[in-house]
């Protein structure tokens, strides 16, 4: 079995797959810092955990490297990556909070970062729910960005939960 294709990542994808080639393609790839200027092969703007997944299958199977765009303001550019895959999560706005389990569960972060920190502060006033002020380590909007190699995007990656 080969590789797959652009093709094939858009025909899986529920969002938006954007190259060199397509229209927006030079906004799509842009990051807060201007002084971070890279051109990846592919930005994918998910719409739900199923495009991340097959963002992340797209890039191992191509041995690409992959970045993870949260908010799009990590200054030394961990959001961005040269000829790799960069999945966009700003599109992906949800919070989900079990006060049960002491559990939340809060997709990507939009351009300029306050949405989901604001969703999760206001599902900390849940009983039994508390999670870390906006700018601490380990907050939604911290743990947003980042770029991996792509030796080390495993076939199946587990999010467990968050201890906050």
């Amino acid at each position: 079995m080969g590789r797959p294709t652009i093709e094939q990542l858009r025909e899986r994808v529920r969002g938006e797959v954007i190259t060199a080639h397509d229209e927006g393609y030079e906004q799509a790839r842009k990051v807060f810092n201007a002084m971070i200027d890279r051109r990846p092969r592919v930005v994918v703007r998910c719409a739900n955990a199923g495009d991340v997944m097959a963002a992340v299958d797209f890039s191992r199977e191509n041995q690409l490297d992959l970045a993870v765009r949260g908010g799009g303001h990590s200054v030394p550019g961990f959001g961005t990556c040269d000829d790799g895959v960069v999945v966009d999560l700003s599109r992906m706005r949800g919070v989900r909070v079990d006060p049960k389990a002491r559990t939340a569960r809060a997709e990507g972060e939009p351009p300029g970062g306050t949405s989901t920190t604001r969703r999760m502060s206001s599902a900390s006033r849940l009983p039994g729910a508390s999670f870390p002020p906006p700018a601490s380590a380990g907050s939604p909007s911290a743990a947003a960005s980042g770029t991996w190699p792509a030796a080390s995007v495993s076939p199946a990656t587990t999010w467990s939960r968050p201890t906050w």
